[in-house]
């Protein structure tokens, strides 16, 4: 009788190791989808900044990092809440693989604004996936507040005056906004998902700071009504958050790759020169 309870228990054991290893812990998702940001940030960036060269070799990073992401969770059933399998997790890695074909065809095309385009997409797909299933992602908030305050910004494009109307407009878009960043500040960073260091880690909670200060800043001036603080302050909104944002990309290869480019052709240059 005990060795047939054994027999059992080990059986059991193993079902749920076989279960384990089909389905993947959240950590292991979330860490590839961190090591995925890693690339995909430098590529977004590159894109928004109109650097052809950048942008070209943060793609193909990019693309060798999504085609591992793609290969290892595309078969994966995720399930939430009462055992409800996600119908929807094929479909929008779907979703992310043509945005990031596009993508890669734009910047081929050297048109690096309707490329990064495709790729602002991809965050906000990949955001909802992760809200619907449950995994609770740094970035998100910062994601969210991006958003929010990329709308406050347009908004004020072109404008020399605010009516009653734009400045509602604008406190609806900064309580957005605000929602956001207090997501972000209450939110402890996971260091080994991302790879900090103690040092990064206390850069990246100085920069959240300071964006609580500026955010403080903007709703002053929307308090004063007065056309130009409100201007001024929300064009600060943006610098703090990019280099905090940056934080989380790994640039220093394209950085490399550029340097390796520049010097074999100063070497090339000089080879010819002195034939």
């Amino acid at each position: 009788m005990r060795s047939f309870c054994a027999k059992i228990i080990c059986l059991s054991l193993a079902l749920v190791l076989i279960g384990c290893g089909k389905e993947p812990p959240q950590e292991d998702i979330l860490k590839s989808m961190a090591e995925f940001d890693r690339v995909y940030i430098p590529s977004l960036l590159f894109t928004n900044l109109q650097k052809q060269r950048e942008s070209e070799i943060a793609m193909g990073r990019l693309k060798r990092e999504w085609e591992r992401f793609y290969k290892r969770y595309y078969g994966l059933e995720i399930k939430y809440g009462m055992n409800i399998t996600d119908k929807f997790w094929k479909e929008d890695l779907d979703v992310v693989e043509g945005l990031l074909v596009t993508a890669e065809a734009m910047i081929m095309e050297n048109k690096l604004e309707e490329a990064h385009e495709q790729l602002e997409v991809v965050r906000e797909v990949l955001r909802d996936l992760r809200h619907r299933n449950g995994l609770a992602y740094y970035l998100d908030g910062m994601n969210e507040f991006h958003h929010a305050m990329e709308q406050i910004i347009l908004s004020l494009r072109g404008k020399d005056r605010l009516s009653d109307r734009d400045l509602e407009r604008l406190r609806g878009w900064f309580r957005q906004a605000q929602k956001s960043w207090s997501k972000v500040s209450r939110t402890e960073i996971n260091p080994e998902l991302f790879g900090f260091d103690p040092e990064k880690v206390d850069a990246v909670r100085k920069r959240v700071k300071e964006e609580e200060r500026v955010l403080a800043i903007f709703a002053a001036a929307l308090s004063s009504q007065d056309a130009d603080r409100i201007f001024q302050a929300a064009q600060d909104l943006k610098p703090n958050f990019v280099v905090l944002y940056k934080a989380f990309g790994d640039f220093q290869p394209i950085f490399d790759q550029i340097i390796k480019e520049r010097k074999e052709k100063e070497e090339e240059e000089d080879e010819t020169g002195s034939e």
